[in-house]
């Protein structure tokens, strides 16, 4: 027997999380996790709190298989391990690298010892599925929010109040990446006598996979998508196709862009303009910018340009210790670049190499920018202007009609981001009001995220078989909002009518998959 039961990314986008309890011939039990990430919801909304809550007991766990390395998917890991948790972690040699750089940076944000629940004396801080309001769970327009207030336990509301902790500690992290077991692709492996594992390339981001699970004395199998990435990009392959799977029984796949499509991807061309701009006018272009994949992605483009001549040569200050030490790990890993990639590389033209790229790794480095005449390019963190060091590069520069700030991402309600971009001409940044004099700008085509096209290619290899298979395969459509998931599934029940089985499933939901 095998039961999932849906711990995140049910219904909404982030925190994905899938709890399996596979039970054998003997009647023996194992309990596995697909993910552990945090769910990561815009506004004011205390992460402590929704993320400390979770479906199940962490030490009747046994293993947890690792797609990739975003905080979505691997930053409740140490939470888990602090609660109880001590099995094995499988991942890919290079998502354990990048994950444990993500561990790190989301325990330093734990500065308040008494938020930390083990101080009140918790021993098992999880909530069985009987104590919820299963119509809360049912609904259609799934809240997190609203169900971290349903569960709250008293015991706990004074410290769970506060805003801004973390769910661990550096020791937390250390533990984990202690427990972490990494595989290559395509190389098979058990993580019980009679379930096998093998990750296959999702394209996402460096180390990405999707998942095959199989079991052995039958040969039933279930895939897990994770994140699938969009095609094309650089630095990384595109997204593997996987095989025809006869005896599939089960596809989990995510839904993000499962209602629309990318179209023509430009991202250096519309770089070119916006960074020519800024420099013609003797200004500064400041990217805030995710610290992985998408400041890897932007160095390529700006080193590119500059060595094509399409853009003057300008220092390029990457100032995120978490993008520089990703940066580090990509550039360990040249046997994951896509082929034009490693042409370059033979040809002596590494676009991640460049004389004029300066790593800032210390606060005292990054105020060295504050009072630069010359124009300069600046990318730092966060990605949606929440955190990190943008924040202080807008304060000496937001003002100066000069600078241009570039968003590169999508900016989500409630950011500092979405203020810039919906034309704020004030915002308030650590106390103080600022002017917005600076050019506001935003580049939408550095997804990293396949889109409706290419998540109906990805599945339609699995579902397309030569033999007609015995039972029909159920689809879950996961990580996604209610229009992108239930478009999708109309997509792929249209282009395999009678030969496929669509579910959007609700957060806490427990299904049986094998009898």
């Amino acid at each position: 027997m095998l039961s999932v039961q849906f711990c995140g990314a049910a219904r909404t986008v982030t925190g994905s999380q899938y709890f399996l309890e596979y039970v054998g011939e003997d009647g023996s039990k194992f309990n596995f996790c697909i993910d552990s990430g945090m769910f990561q919801v815009g506004g004011k909304v205390n992460l402590f709190k929704v993320n400390s809550h979770l479906v199940f007991d962490p030490k009747i766990l046994d293993a947890i298989v690792l797609t990739h390395a975003h905080l979505d998917h691997c930053g409740r890991i140490p939470y888990l391990v602090k609660m109880g948790f001590g099995g094995k972690i499988y991942s890919t040699p290079t998502t354990k690298q990048i994950a444990e750089v993500v561990m790190t940076d989301a325990a330093k944000l734990s500065t308040d010892p008494e938020a930390d629940p083990t101080h009140a004396g918790a021993k098992s801080f999880y909530f069985p599925v009987k104590n919820m309001d299963a119509e809360s769970l049912k609904q259609e327009k799934f809240d997190i929010p609203e169900l971290a207030k349903k569960v709250e336990n008293p015991k706990y509301s004074q410290n769970l109040m506060k805003e801004n902790v973390g769910l661990y500690e550096l020791y937390d992290v250390e533990q984990a990446v202690d427990r972490f077991v990494t595989h290559p692709y395509h190389e098979k492996f058990d993580i019980h006598p009679n379930i096998s594992v093998e990750f296959y390339d999702a394209g996402h981001i460096l180390g990405s996979a999707y998942v095959i699970i199989t079991e052995k004395s039958t040969g039933r199998t279930v895939v897990f998508s994770g994140d699938l990435g969009n095609i094309n990009k650089p630095i990384i392959n595109d997204p593997e196709m996987p095989d025809c799977k006869a005896n599939l029984t089960h596809v989990f796949i995510e839904t993000t862009y499962g209602n629309r499509l990318h179209g023509k991807l430009e991202p250096k061309a519309k770089l070119r303009e916006f960074a020519f701009e800024a420099i013609s006018k003797k200004g500064k272009l400041l990217i805030p910018a995710f610290s992985i994949e998408r400041c890897q992605e932007v160095i390529y483009y700006l080193t590119e340009l500059m060595r094509e001549g399409l853009l003057p040569k300008t220092p390029i200050f990457l100032d995120s210790p978490m993008g520089s030490k990703v940066l580090q790990i990509c550039l360990e890993h040249e046997e994951l670049y896509d082929p034009e990639l490693k042409r370059k590389i033979r040809d002596r033209q590494n676009p991640l190499i460049y004389s004029e790229l300066k790593i800032l790794d210390t606060a005292d480095q990054s105020k060295t920018l504050n009072n630069m005449k010359d124009p300069c390019i600046i990318i730092a963190g966060s990605g949606m202007c929440n955190g990190g060091r943008i924040l202080k590069h807008f304060l000496f520069n937001l003002d100066k009609p000069e600078n241009t700030v570039l968003l590169v991402g999508y900016q989500a309600e409630g950011t500092l981001g979405r203020e810039l971009l919906d034309g704020k001409k004030e915002v308030v940044i650590e106390e103080k009001t600022l002017e917005v004099s600076a050019k506001i700008g935003i580049i939408t085509e550095f997804s990293a995220h396949a889109d409706q096209l290419g998540l109906k290619n990805w599945i339609s290899h699995l579902l397309t078989c030569d033999n007609n298979p015995s039972t029909i395969p159920q689809v879950f459509l996961m990580h996604g909002e209610k229009e992108s998931s239930l478009k999708f599934g109309d997509e792929i029940n249209a282009a395999f009518p009678n030969r496929v089985k669509t579910y959007w499933p609700y957060f806490a939901e427990k299904v049986v998959m094998w009898e």
